[in-house]
């Protein structure tokens, strides 16, 4: 993991957390300003963890990925509420959850982004959340690149802005030598998708060094927000674990 508050912002809204032993990954990006968006970004990575390590090891569901992103955002929900100091914060949800038996469950909520690196193909297998995501659909642009900067940002679904949320949830096998990047909008912003390709590619079985790395140059690049990492590389034999970092 890696994270850092990048050159222009004087806070680190981005929370990230994972359990290696569990096959666990979750990374947050928060919103709402000063105190909000820290305390959402945290109160969503806790809630998250909390709720997957309390379900019995290799028995995970997409139906638990679901329900640990409810208890989150009902978490953050509730917090704004009761605090006139954060309302309006929310956050972002990405989050993996590999089980022993070379299944890869994901589940997102916003624009934070997870990426495999299988061979020489880079694939974001999550769909962002956003205004610029909903007007690519709708062939009102080509592409989230295209469009206005003032809708950077503009999420459609987030954690704790509304009383319920719905999160995109999937499951995908692992493969050998696969590569995972859960990454917030501080480095795609930065960084397109083919350095990232080839940082996973080269550095990828050093997980540590691969997220460092990747957080460096989004910074060299101008760090224009908080850029926050996870890095996973399955084992030659997906059913010993993964290694995360």
């Amino acid at each position: 993991m890696a994270s850092h508050v990048g050159q222009v912002r004087l806070r680190n809204e981005d929370c990230v957390a994972c359990d290696e032993s569990r096959g666990l990954a979750v990374l947050a990006d928060g919103m709402g300003g000063h105190a909000g968006g820290a305390e959402a970004a945290r109160m969503t990575v806790l809630t998250w963890m909390d709720r997957l390590l309390a379900v019995e090891m290799g028995t995970l569901v997409e139906d638990d990925l679901r329900h640990a992103a409810h208890l989150a955002n009902r978490a953050v929900f509730m917090a704004a509420r009761r605090d006139p100091g954060l309302r309006g914060m929310g956050s972002t949800l990405v989050a993996a959850c590999f089980r022993a038996d070379g299944v890869l469950l994901i589940a997102n909520v916003g624009d934070s982004r997870l990426y495999r690196l299988r061979g020489d193909t880079l694939e974001c297998l999550t769909r962002d959340h956003s205004v610029l995501r909903a007007q690519c659909d709708a062939g009102m642009i080509g592409s989230a690149s295209e469009g206005p900067p003032a809708l950077r940002g503009l999420l459609t679904r987030a954690i704790g802005v509304e009383a319920d949320v719905v999160p995109d949830v999937g499951a995908f096998d692992v493969e050998p030598h696969d590569h995972y990047l859960l990454c917030s909008d501080g480095l795609t912003d930065m960084v397109p998708d083919l350095d990232i390709a080839e940082i996973l590619a080269t550095l990828g079985a050093s997980p540590q060094v691969a997220a460092e790395h990747l957080v460096d140059l989004a910074n060299d690049r101008g760090g224009m927000d908080n850029v926050s990492v996870i890095v996973v590389s399955s084992c030659a034999s997906v059913r010993l674990g993964t290694e995360l970092g």
